[in-house]
């Protein structure tokens, strides 16, 4: 796949249904600064295969009820592989009795069938231009955070660490704490090793916020003092003495 194309994949066993949302994003194409590819699958497993096969895909509108496997399933499968963490996973249905369902898979959105086109565009046009935003930044200085249905995006220096608690992240920043559905490995793989480390099971931290550093703590410069775990006392010790010998 093209790196400078914004990948769209339709997930949906009703033929008729696939190709009316297939239609309305090809009608509109003129109305984005970059290609877009769109891929159809007809069913769960399909989709599924050709994630394994290395597709990604920057936009998903997935239908729920489908024979086999279902999208809820097909959700799961996505968020497994931290490496479609960014893809917008856009869901249609006829009911809508599936919200609470959908928390684990981070959903950016939900279609009602039948789908109109109105509503549609409402969900497309912020959805492609979203991921030409996060193309253009490369996501390199930033966290996405799933909140509330939408994603914020955090600079890393905002950032003073992470707390987890029962799949709830606490992410404590300059501007106050923000607090989200995730798990503290999800989030590992979406910062910059160099300055962000795990120093426990329930922290990361960001070195550039550690006012004091000793065997079992870590002072910061809120005034926060978080523990460090013994298996990973003399990481954190020698990651940070790198840390400051890298600003010098």
């Amino acid at each position: 796949m093209s790196e400078r194309m914004i990948h769209i994949a339709i997930c949906d066993d009703d033929p008729h249904a696939a190709g009316l949302v297939e239609r309305l994003i090809l009608d509109n194409l003129e109305r984005f600064s970059e290609k877009i590819e769109v891929t159809v699958y007809y069913s769960g497993e399909r989709f599924v295969q050709a994630m394994e096969c290395g597709s990604v895909f920057d936009i998903i509108f997935m239908d729920i009820e489908m024979r086999g496997m279902d999208g809820i399933a097909v959700g799961h499968a996505l968020r497994a592989d931290d490496a479609n963490d960014p893809a917008q996973l856009i869901y249609i249905s006829s009911y809508e009795q599936y919200h609470l369902k959908l928390f684990d898979v981070q959903p950016s959105g939900f279609i009602k069938k039948p789908v109109l086109t109105e509503p549609f565009m409402n969900k497309l046009i912020p959805a492609v231009q979203k991921a030409i935003r996060i193309r253009q930044q490369g996501k390199q200085h930033f966290l996405p955070v799933q909140q509330k249905g939408k994603e914020l995006l955090i600079p890393f220096r905002d950032i003073h660490y992470l707390e987890s608690r029962i799949r709830r992240i606490s992410l404590m920043t300059r501007d106050g704490e923000i607090q989200y559905y995730g798990t503290l490995g999800e989030e590992a793989q979406k910062l910059p090793a160099r300055y962000f480390i795990r120093i426990h099971q329930s922290y990361i931290v960001n070195f550039y916020s550690v006012k004091e550093i000793s065997a079992r703590k870590i002072g910061l410069i809120t005034g926060d003092e978080l523990p460090v775990s013994e298996k990973n006392s003399i990481p954190v010790r020698k990651a940070y003495l790198s840390f400051r010998g890298s600003l010098a």
